[in-house]
């Protein structure tokens, strides 16, 4: 009788050692695979972090460059003197609005964009912002046409 007790016990642990073999196999390839989403994210998020960085770096030193033209344009008009032919000499556009005037000028972000700033000038000489906008500077790609599939 022990004989075939042996046998019995024998056919039972091969295919129970079997089976959680190729589970754990699955396991560690399921969480191999897991790792590598994990990793290729973090990078991903990583180049993103540093774009949006050096971009809002590159919009605030703009910002900041403008600011100091306006605070030149400011200086320029509460001198007194007739500031259109002084600052048309500078650089800025310079346009006549019925009573006011409109001093417009561009600081460059990037290759791609600039940062566009209107100054409407009262008569009183304050100075009111107009617009202070990002622009693309980039030229618009078209394409020839549109390719419609018609099923």
């Amino acid at each position: 009788m022990a004989v075939n007790n042996k046998i019995s016990k024998k056919g039972t642990f091969g295919t129970t050692m079997g089976v959680t073999s190729i589970i754990a196999i699955l396991v560690i390839l399921v969480l191999i695979v897991f790792s590598a989403l994990s990793i290729t994210t973090s990078k991903a998020d990583l180049n993103l972090a540093q774009k949006t960085a050096r971009a809002t770096s590159d919009f605030y030193i703009a910002d900041g460059s403008a600011e100091e033209n306006l605070a030149e344009i400011a200086g320029i008009v509460k001198s007194g003197n007739s500031y259109d032919g002084i600052l048309i000499s500078m650089g800025y556009d310079v346009v006549s609005d019925g009573d006011d005037t409109l001093v417009s000028y561009d600081v460059p972000i990037n290759s791609n964009k600039s940062l566009f700033v209107t100054i409407r000038v009262g008569k009183d000489g304050s100075l009111d912002r107009e617009s202070w906008q990002v622009r693309s500077t980039s030229v618009w790609q078209t394409s020839e046409g549109l390719d419609l599939i018609i099923g």
